[in-house]
C-alpha cells in the first residue's frame, strides 16, 4: 500500500506512515488505477483480459508451464497446488516479497523525504566511524604503528617497531630519530636493554661510533654491570679505533664486574707485564741497593711515594736505587708505546743496627783528688755477616766496615752530646775540680746513635764560682743604676734617642758615647739601665776585667772544667741547669772569639756578660740584660 502524504511504500492495514508517521485514512477497494497504487490487483482488469494476465498476484513468472495450474475435469476455476521445485514451499499465485517497492511511480509525482533525519542518520554514522577509527589509532599496536608511519605522535612500543622497520630499509638517520625519541619516550621500560641494543646498532650503521659506545656505557654503568656481551661490544669498538690503554682499562673493569676470565686474559696479553724488584719487600737489616726489572725490557718509571700518578710523574729507573734507614715505597710501571702495565707497589723497612753505648772505666761517685778516665766500646760482630765460609760481597764488607766505624761523643758539663760535641780520641781525661756529670754516645758508620752513658762524679777539691748577680762593673749596677746617675758618672752623651728592643718591655733609651752605648728601660722609678758596651780601657768590669786582658786571664777568673772545643770550635766552660747558670767561648771566626757567663735572676731575667777577642785578647766588654731565659720561669 502506498501512502498518501510521503508517497512510500507502507505495510497493508497500518494505521500510521512509518515513514512520516500521519495516521493513514480508512479505504475502500479500489479498482483500476488507484487499485494498482495501492498495491492491489486490478479486478476489472482481471475480468477485461483474463486471469492468465500478468498481475501483482499472477506475475509473469508464474505463467510458465512449470507452474501452469492443472485444470481438473469439470472443473471452471482453478485450486492452488503446491509444485515441487526444490524451493520452500509457497502458494501459487502469491506475491514476491519486495515487489512492492518496484511499482512504479504515476508520471510527475514527486517523493517525500525526510532530510533531517536523513542527516542526523549520516552524523551519527560519522561519529561511530571517527570513535571507531580514534579508538583504533589511539588503543591498537596496529593503530599506533600505523600513527608513527605518518609521522605523528606514536607511544614508544610504535617507536621501536617503526625505527627498526627504518634501518632495515636503510633510512639510517630516521630510523636512530625514532629509536632516540622512543627512548625519551619510555627509559625504564622493562626491555629496555634490548631496546638500547636496538639503539646502538643503528648509531654504528650511521657511523655514530662515540654514541654507540655511548649507549653500551650506559647499559653496563646502570643497566646490567655484570653482562659480558656489552663489555664485549665496546671492546669491539676501541680495538676498531686502536685505543689500547682505554681497552685495557676496560678489560679490567669488565673482569672486576663479570668475574669472567676471558677480560684478565685478554688484559694480559695486552698489556706489559708488571715489574718486579730484586729484592722481596718486608723488613731489611741494612742499606739496599734495588733494582727494578721487566721481563719484556720495557722501560720502567718509578716513584718511590704513595702521591703521583704513574707515569707521569715517574722517574724513568736508569740505576739501582739506593735505601737508607727508614720506611720506603717504591710504585712502577713497565711502558710500551701507549701502553702501561699495571703497577708495582712494592714497601721496604730499614731498620740500621745502633751501636752499643760506651762506658766508662772509673766508677760514679765521690773522690778525694783528680782522676783520669777512658771511655771504651763494644765491638759489634754481625755473626751473619762475620761466616768464613762464604766470600761476603762488597755491599756487605761495607756494612761491616760501617758497624765498625763508631765514633764517641762525649761532654763533661752534665749536657747531653751531640755531633757538634768534642770527640773522645781515646786517651784518657782528668775530671774537673768539683761535681761533674760525664755524658757518652757512640755513633757508627750509618749515623746510628747509641744509648747516653752517664756518670756522676764529684772531686772533693776548691774550684772557682759561677758568674752571679754579685759580679758588676765598677761604676754601676746593672739593673739598679738609674739614668741621672749615669749620666754624672760617664758625662752626657753623644745622642739621646727612645727605641723600641725586643729584649725588654716597656719604653727604653739608648744614650751613644764616644767609647760604646748605655741602654735603659723605663721603671716606677724612672729609666735603669739594663744593658752597657764599651772598648774604653778605663772602664773596669766584673772580677776586676778590663780591656786589653788574655783569654786565659779571664776564663781563669770563672769555673773552667776544662772541657775540650767543639767541632766548630766553640767551647763550653761549664753548664750548670739546676743553679741555672752557664759560660760558653764562641768561635767567630779566624782571628775573632766570644765568652758568654749567664744566669738566671730571681725574676726570670737572664743577664749576660760578654767579652769580645781578637787575636785572644779582649778589645770590647759588654753585659745585657734579656727576656730570653732557656729555662724557663
Amino acid at each position: 500500500m502506498i501512502c498518501d502524504h510521503c508517497g512510500n511504500f507502507i505495510p497493508e492495514g497500518s494505521p500510521v506512515c512509518p515513514q512520516c508517521g500521519l495516521a493513514l485514512l480508512p479505504r475502500t477497494r479500489e479498482t483500476g488505477v488507484a487499485a494498482r497504487r495501492q498495491g492491489r490487483p486490478d479486478r476489472q482488469r482481471e475480468n477485461r483480459l483474463g486471469s492468465d494476465m500478468p498481475t501483482v498476484d499472477n506475475p509473469p513468472h508464474m505463467q510458465n508451464e512449470a507452474y501452469a495450474r492443472p485444470r481438473r475435469a469439470g472443473s471452471e476455476g482453478m485450486r492452488p497446488v503446491t509444485v515441487n521445485t526444490g524451493m520452500q514451499p509457497r502458494q501459487i499465485g502469491s506475491r514476491p516479497a519486495g515487489r512492492e517497492r518496484q511499482i512504479k511511480r504515476r508520471p510527475g509525482h514527486r517523493l517525500m523525504i525526510n532530510w533531517a533525519l536523513l542527516w542526523t542518520v549520516l552524523a551519527a554514522v560519522l561519529i561511530v566511524a571517527a570513535v571507531g577509527v580514534f579508538a583504533f589509532l589511539r588503543f591498537t599496536d596496529a593503530g599506533q604503528l600505523m600513527m608513527a608511519r605518518m609521522g605523528r605522535d606514536a607511544n614508544a612500543s610504535a617507536m621501536w617497531v617503526y625505527g627498526q622497520e627504518l634501518l632495515d630499509q636503510g633510512y639510517l638517520d630516521r630510523s636512530v630519530a625514532a629509536f632516540e625519541k622512543a627512548y625519551a619516550l619510555e627509559p625504564d621500560r622493562e626491555d629496555i636493554y634490548d631496546r638500547l641494543f636496538q639503539l646502538a646498532d643503528a648509531y654504528e650503521a650511521a657511523g655514530r661510533l662515540n654514541d654507540a659506545e655511548g649507549v653500551y656505557v650506559k647499559i653496563y654503568t646502570d643497566i646490567a654491570p655484570e653482562d659480558s656481551e656489552v663489555y664485549r661490544q665496546v671492546m669491539r669498538l676501541m680495538e676498531g679505533q686502536g685505543r689500547q690503554m682505554e681497552l685495557a682499562a676496560l678489560l679490567k673493569l669488565a673482569y672486576e664486574k663479570t668475574g669472567d676470565s676471558y677480560f684478565r686474559r685478554e688484559r694480559d696479553k695486552l698489556l706489559p707485564s708488571v715489574p718486579t724488584a730484586s729484592k722481596e719487600a718486608g723488613p731489611i737489616k741494612y742499606e739496599q741497593d734495588i733494582q727494578l726489572l721487566s721481563a719484556e725490557d720495557y722501560d720502567i718509571y718509578y716513584i718511590q711515594s704513595d702521591e703521583g700518578s704513574l707515569p707521569e710523574d715517574g722517574e724513568l729507573y736508569t740505576e739501582p736505587i739506593h735505601l737508607g734507614e727508614g720506611t720506603h715505597i717504591i710504585r712502577a710501571v713497565a711502558v710500551s708505546s701507549d701502553l702501561v702495565s699495571d703497577e708495582m707497589r712494592i714497601q721496604y723497612s730499614i731498620s740500621l743496627p745502633r751501636p752499643a753505648a760506651p762506658y766508662a772505666s772509673l766508677a760514679p761517685g765521690v773522690y778525694e783528688k783528680r782522676q783520669r778516665i777512658w771511655l771504651k766500646l763494644v765491638k759489634i760482630e754481625d755473626q751473619e755477616l762475620l761466616e768464613q765460609k762464604r766470600l761476603r760481597t762488597d755491599q756487605e764488607e761495607e756494612i761491616l766496615k760501617k758497624l765498625n766505624d763508631i765514633t764517641i761523643y762525649y761532654t763533661l758539663d752534665s749536657q747531653t752530646p751531640t755531633s757538634n760535641s768534642p770527640i773522645y780520641t781515646g786517651d784518657p781525661f782528668l775530671l774537673p775540680l768539683g761535681p761533674s756529670t760525664v755524658k757518652a754516645v757512640a755513633v757508627n758508620g750509618f749515623g746510628k746513635v747509641s744509648n747516653v752513658m752517664e756518670r756522676t762524679y764529684d772531686i772533693k777539691k776548691p774550684f772557682k764560682l759561677y758568674f752571679s748577680d754579685s759580679d758588676n762593673f765598677s761604676d754601676f749596677v746593672i739593673m739598679v743604676t738609674e739614668k741621672d746617675a749615669f749620666i754624672r758618672k760617664f758625662g752626657s752623651p753623644v745622642s739621646e734617642r727612645d727605641i723600641e728592643d725586643a729584649d725588654m718591655d716597656g719604653t727604653c733609651q739608648i744614650l751613644s758615647y764616644p767609647w760604646g752605648e748605655a741602654r735603659f728601660f723605663m721603671t716606677d722609678k724612672g729609666y735603669v739601665i739594663y744593658a752597657f758596651e764599651t772598648n774604653s780601657p778605663s772602664v773596669v768590669g766584673p772580677e776586676k776585667t778590663k780591656i786589653g786582658m788574655s783569654e786565659t786571664d779571664v776564663t781563669a777568673l770563672f769555673r773552667d772544667m776544662g772541657m775540650e772545643h767543639n767541632q766548630d770550635g766553640s767551647r763550653s766552660l761549664y753548664y750548670d741547669r739546676q743553679n741555672r747558670k752557664y759560660a760558653m767561648m764562641y768561635h767567630l771566626s779566624e782571628h775573632n772569639d766570644r765568652i758568654d757567663y749567664s744566669y738566671v735572676r730571681q725574676d726570670s731575667l737572664v743577664v749576660t756578660l760578654s767579652y769580645f777577642l781578637q787575636d785572644h785578647r779582649v778589645v770590647r766588654m759588654s753585659i745585657h740584660t734579656s727576656l730570653n731565659n732557656q729555662w724557663g720561669t
